[in-house]
């Protein structure tokens, strides 16, 4: 197979593999107890950091569930505060309602979960929250363009590369071959040939 179809065929399933792993990544919720059925129900301060420093509020699942120890019925509720003391959640009702979770978006910053039940009840609360579900259109968007700009970048490179080499490859082969011994002339030719006086077997200056 062509090298040119190969790459027509392995970018896009590279383009697919990498936005199909941010979308796990995004998907993630990592879980913060508030309590559980083995302790007390108590206030809780959480502290939820921010992806990268920002503040943008990010997609979050409070689930409450509750159990009588001793009642058959009693009067259940939950509030969460932010750190300026402003109320963001609440529920409140009866022992056997279903659904007295939450699901909406936290900024991040400190909260407080305040829960009320009546005597002989017991609680178990996890916060949920997806910190990267929040960045999930710009990761894939920064994905995308990484991708296609490596492409293009090996592409752009492989092309530079194969038009310098045959361009050496082109100079090399026009090169005369230069013989491995060269007769090298210098001076005057007539300066080469001897001279009457210079000749050594001239006849000695005292029998001229």
């Amino acid at each position: 197979m062509e090298r040119k179809k190969l790459n027509l065929i392995l970018w896009p399933i590279a383009l697919l593999f990498l936005n199909s792993l941010w979308f796990g990544i995004s998907d993630n919720a990592a879980p913060h107890e508030i309590n559980d059925f083995d302790h007390a129900i108590e206030d809780r301060t959480i502290t939820l950091a921010g992806v990268f420093g920002q503040d943008k509020p990010m997609p979050s699942v409070f689930e409450v569930e509750f159990r009588s120890l001793t009642l058959e019925d009693g009067k259940v509720g939950w509030k969460i505060f932010d750190e300026q003391d402003v109320l963001v959640a609440e529920w409140s009702g009866d022992l056997n309602d279903q659904n007295a979770g939450w699901v909406g978006e936290l900024a991040p910053g400190t909260y407080l979960f305040q829960t009320t039940v009546d005597q002989g009840i017991i609680s178990e609360q996890t916060l949920f929250i997806q910190p990267f579900a929040s960045y999930g259109v710009e990761g894939h968007i920064i994905l995308s363009v990484l991708l296609i700009t490596v492409a293009f970048g090996e592409t752009f490179a492989r092309k530079k590369g194969s038009e310098y080499m045959a361009k050496k490859n082109t100079v090399t082969a026009q090169s005369p071959d230069k013989a491995p011994f060269s007769r090298v002339k210098s001076g005057m030719p007539e300066d080469d040939l001897v001279h009457r006086d210079d000749d050594p077997w001239r006849t000695p200056k005292g029998l001229q």
